[in-house]
């Protein structure tokens, strides 16, 4: 279970790196008419906790239910 919450957060980490790649490749102006710094740390923040939590807690438990009902059969 520990490895998927490792993968977790390595992914986590290279999607924010890449997201914040991506913000600072925009031109000035899309900072002044399309988002708020706000904005921009908030979305960066809350979906990655969202996919680290979906790969590290979630997936590691599916994989346990999964290997713990095929030993029940």
């Amino acid at each position: 279970m520990s490895c998927w919450m490792v993968t977790g957060e390595r992914q986590a980490t290279r999607i924010r790196g890449l997201y914040l790649k991506t913000i600072l490749r925009q031109d000035i102006g899309f900072f002044d008419t399309e988002t708020t710094t706000g904005e921009v740390i908030g979305r960066m923040s809350g979906d990655t906790i969202l996919i680290q939590d979906a790969l590290g807690d979630k997936v590691g438990s599916s994989f346990s239910f999964l290997l713990h009902s095929l030993e029940a059969s």
